[in-house]
């Protein structure tokens, strides 16, 4: 009988599958047509509305997953052009973006980690030490995620540096890409604790500076460092705390410890891995050398000017590191050891381009003005227009590829916003700002997603239900401490 239950319940969920690979190619049509045959609203152009129609159309293939997601890509670069949505030289160029040649890098960096040898032992130790359990080895390298904002001012670059080692960590759990429940919430986890713990520090990312600076210039208040810190980093933590909580209950692992007794691990245990490693090699000197040059000159971003008179950045820094790769005597790879998955190297631009097309023609900004004109703001009491504010201000995400973007459109809006309803500017503001990185549902809404997304370990779908359920949680903690931490702190 459980024989049959279990292969009744394996069918169903074959049946759901398919049925969403059905559904998705037609809901997907419906959606690019209804949006594309509308009439075109006043304030939105005619490109506007062709990029929305793509976005909508892509967006619905990408989460039923009805076609795969590089197909998808390449179906919405080729509709970009065709219906005017972007030009094609713009389309084009997004393979000349940065976090492309970022994401190649990432990946040339993490074969030679990987080759050298370094990663693994890296890896053995974290877990061995830290992370001897799987609940542990999450725990752990979310509290290094977590550190490295105090240091390393970018998202991306702290991505780029934690994907070796995470993918190292699962290759000792023996967790199996796209199948692991484990590897889906350790890889997704990590875009969580990478940008949310951001949301804590105010220097760890530029837009969130240029957000003081409009709360100083427009509301003519100061934030410093320290008001940040205290205002937000409470709230960001007990958000890790809820990623934690969602993943372990959306994906519950399906290992407790790293298995000892198949595989490369036999019967040895973990210490008796790294203990075997033996003392440490040339080659390991060489991918770590390579490996500290590059987080240095990550850490130490906003002081190149005084250090070498110019100011290097974060791509060209990950250019450096994968050339230095590949020198001879210096490097320790070959082009044929490189692990470069192209497939979703074309996905990451179809979809890089289909958020971007948002941005430039004007399609965001009137779908974010919509909204706020939808609501009738001025009837409501101070604490739902803060919440109608903090909702907008953390899911506008969902259409806004840039924090840059966001920025500038969203936070001299509330700011205008609070003032001609006589409310206090920073108290729907500031912690507007607290949201900026809260772009963890889609792969292309921010480089970190992409390059986590780009190891195979997860769908899109698997993001959009996982990120989501936690901004629902952090919306519902930014209400709680309205009430209370906010009002200690003087912010209310």
């Amino acid at each position: 009988m459980e024989v049959s239950s279990g292969l009744k319940k394996k069918k169903m969920k074959l049946s759901f599958e398919e049925w969403m690979k059905i559904m998705g190619i037609a809901v997907a049509l419906i959606v690019f047509a209804l949006i594309f045959t509308m009439d075109t609203p006043v304030q939105m152009t005619l490109q506007g509305q062709a990029s929305l129609a793509v976005f909508g159309m892509v967006f619905v293939l990408w989460v039923t997953q009805a076609v795969p997601t590089y197909a998808a890509s390449l179906v919405a670069i080729v509709l970009l052009v065709f219906t005017g949505g972007w030009t094609q030289q713009d389309t084009l160029a997004v393979f000349g973006q940065d976090v492309i040649w970022l994401m190649l890098s990432a990946f040339i960096i993490t074969s030679g980690m990987e080759k050298s040898g370094f990663a693994k032992r890296m890896a053995l130790f974290i877990v061995s030490r830290f992370g001897t359990t799987a609940n542990m080895a999450l725990i752990s390298l979310g509290v290094v995620n977590l550190l490295l904002a105090f240091v390393v001012p970018s998202t991306t670059a702290r991505a780029a540096m934690l994907l070796p080692i995470c993918q190292m960590v699962l290759k000792v759990y023996q967790a199996v890409p796209g199948e692991s429940n484990f590897g889906k919430q350790l890889m997704i986890q990590e875009i969580h604790f990478n940008n949310i713990s951001t949301s804590g520090i105010l220097t760890a990312t530029a837009p969130q500076i240029l957000a003081v600076g409009y709360i100083l210039s427009m509301a003519n208040v100061k934030v410093t460092w320290g008001e940040w810190f205290v205002a937000s980093m409470p709230i960001a933590i007990l958000t890790l705390i809820a990623s934690i909580i969602i993943g372990s209950i959306l994906f519950k692992s399906e290992v407790k410890a790293p298995p000892t007794d198949a595989g490369e691990s036999g019967a040895r245990s973990l210490k008796d891995q790294l203990k075997e490693m033996g003392p440490i090699t040339g080659n390991e000197i060489k991918a770590l050398g390579i490996f500290g040059l590059t987080v240095l000159l990550w850490a130490t971003d906003g002081h190149h000017i005084q250090m070498f008179g110019f100011q290097i950045s974060l791509v060209m820094v990950a250019l450096l590191a994968s050339a230095l790769f590949f020198l001879p005597y210096i490097g320790i790879l070959n082009w044929k050891e490189t692990k470069i998955p192209w497939d979703l190297m074309v996905f990451s631009a179809g979809a890089y381009a289909a958020g971007l097309s948002l941005d430039a023609s004007g399609a965001a900004s009137f779908l974010l003005n919509t909204v706020f004109d939808k609501f009738n703001l001025g009837s409501v009491n101070t604490f739902t227009l803060y919440m109608i504010v903090m909702f907008i201000a953390s899911f506008s995400h969902l259409v806004f590829t840039s924090k840059n973007v966001r920025v500038v459109i969203l936070i001299p809006a509330i700011i205008i916003l609070a003032n001609n309803l006589g409310v206090n500017p920073l108290m729907l503001a500031l912690p507007a700002c607290f949201t900026i990185c809260d772009s963890i549902t889609l792969p292309p809404h921010c480089k970190p997603n992409l390059i986590f997304y780009s190891t195979g370990y997860f769908s899109v779908k698997d993001q959009f239900i996982y990120g989501m359920l936690v901004l629902l949680a952090k919306w519902l903690i930014l209400g709680v401490a309205y009430f209370t931490w906010f009002r200690i702190t003087g912010l209310v």
